[in-house]
């Protein structure tokens, strides 16, 4: 696999650029978070050459934006400029020996789940969702359902370039310009724009996967058996009713997952991001919400204990279901997600408990997973159970979340910043402590300029 020498690209010129910019695809639009709480004004660029590419990139307030999938305004800020990635999509290398995969970064984790499948391997951490772009998933270095073994995205990326249109490109990785990788993974796009990643992927155990439901009674023996069955399995995640109260609270399922052979491993289906547009009005609500959750436990309930289904419906289980997501309505959604010490889970679920009680929302969708590792820089990682709640975007979503904030504090838990599109910088430094002082030293000592520029950005004061 061979590294792109800088020398392939042509050298641009000032004029060049002007030219270079008229000629790319550019716009004014409202960019809006994937949960719909924030939009901001910008110009919007989606350049198809490298020429327009490095243009556009030295547009002032300029920041890449992926797939848009995010919670968070990360890849847009208001009378700014976004720079897709997303026709930048070719596979650039392959390593047979290594399993190493070069990508640009508006490769889909979807096509590269197919690219990685037809080889007999596997990419090691894949999200819910197939068109999540391989530049955003080292910029908010994501997990997946199996976090306790294969940690985040960025454990698996062996190297990436990188474009700063005041510095050039650069190569960084582990071992070259670690502490620019270091800041890159898990940076929210702000180092500068990442034209190319070398993933590592795995061997394949399996093209299908035997999925088991466990019922469980509440939210903190839950957290238990995860912990306990952790050991044994390669995926585990589960689904829970915090509309009930009492000791009932976060009554559920957890599904554990383990690969088999023999069966189709695709079985794909299309996807488009217009899948995900939000009706013209919310259809959650006081009465319709606890019917659906426990129609929802019912089923689950009444479902068999095993089942087994193709790869890609087990890694992309949002596929086919986007009516949750657009069910909300125009006003749409918030979610939150902690990561608890598992010492004092117990505690974090009564609190957590307490808190929808006192708020009065609405509880959609959660869930929890196991995670092991360490803490770094404002990356959501670390030791300990992920707790995750999505509840329509209401005055009682705002009480619940400033409470959940306290609790996560007093706990000494994190919050995922990129989930969250209205955690204030003094709350994610009192969660992330001398973490938030580090990254936000060393990324204004590597560029005093802020070129790369966020709404995100400027509500962290980073």
């Amino acid at each position: 696999m061979h590294t792109r020498a800088a020398n392939q690209r042509d050298a641009i010129s000032e004029g060049d650029r002007a030219a270079a910019a008229r000629a790319a695809y550019e716009r004014s639009a409202g960019v809006a978070g994937f949960d719909h709480t924030e939009v901001a004004e910008t110009r919007l660029s989606r350049p198809e050459r490298y020429r327009q590419l490095f243009a556009a990139l030295s547009a002032p307030q300029v920041i890449s934006r992926g797939a848009g999938l995010n919670y968070c305004l990360a890849s847009a800020s208001r009378d700014g400029h976004s720079v897709l990635s997303t026709q930048f999509d070719r596979f650039l290398g392959f390593d047979e020996e290594t399993g190493v995969v070069r990508v640009e970064p508006g490769v889909t984790l979807g096509a590269l789940f197919e690219f990685a499948v037809a080889r007999n391997l596997l990419p090691p951490v894949l999200p819910g969702y197939p068109l999540i772009t391989a530049g955003g998933a080292v910029a908010m270095n994501i997990h997946g359902k199996n976090q306790f073994r294969a940690g985040n995205f960025g454990d698996h990326v062996h190297g990436l370039t990188l474009y700063h249109p005041g510095k050039g490109e650069f190569l960084c990785g582990p071992n070259v310009n670690a502490d620019l990788f270091r800041l890159t993974v898990g940076g929210f796009g702000l180092t500068g724009h990442i034209t190319s990643v070398d993933i590592a992927l795995a061997p394949l155990p399996g093209t299908q996967a035997v999925i088991e439901r466990h019922t469980v009674p509440n939210l903190v023996e839950a957290g238990h058996l995860m912990e306990k069955v952790s050991g044994d399995c390669e995926y585990t995640y589960s689904w829970h009713n915090l509309n009930l109260r009492g000791k009932s609270f976060g009554a559920g399922t957890v599904y554990t997952e383990r690969h088999s052979g023999g069966g189709a491993a695709m079985a794909r289906r299309d996807v488009s991001p217009s899948a995900m547009k939000p009706l013209p009005f919310r259809a959650y609500n006081r009465l319709t919400v606890p019917l659906l959750c426990s129609g929802y436990q019912v089923k689950e309930r009444l479902s068999p204990r095993k089942m087994t289904c193709g790869l890609f419906r087990a890694f992309f289980p949002f596929v086919g279901k986007e009516l949750y997501f657009r069910m909300y309505g125009r006003k749409g959604f918030r979610e939150y997600q902690a990561l608890f010490p598992r010492e004092r889970w117990d505690e974090a679920c009564g609190h957590v408990a307490e808190a929808v009680g006192r708020s009065g929302a609405l509880i959609m969708l959660a869930s929890i997973k196991v995670f092991r590792g360490e803490r770094k820089l404002l990356n959501f990682s670390g030791e300990g159970i992920c707790l995750a709640l999505d509840t329509p975007n209401t005055p009682a979503a705002d009480r619940l979340f400033s409470l959940l904030d306290e609790i996560t504090v007093e706990l000494g838990g994190l919050a995922n910043i990129s989930k969250d599109g209205r955690l204030s910088a003094a709350t994610v430094r009192r969660m992330y402590g001398g973490q938030y002082d580090e990254f936000r030293d060393k990324l204004r000592n590597y560029d005093p300029e802020q070129r790369f520029q966020s709404e995100l950005r400027r509500r962290l004061d980073v």
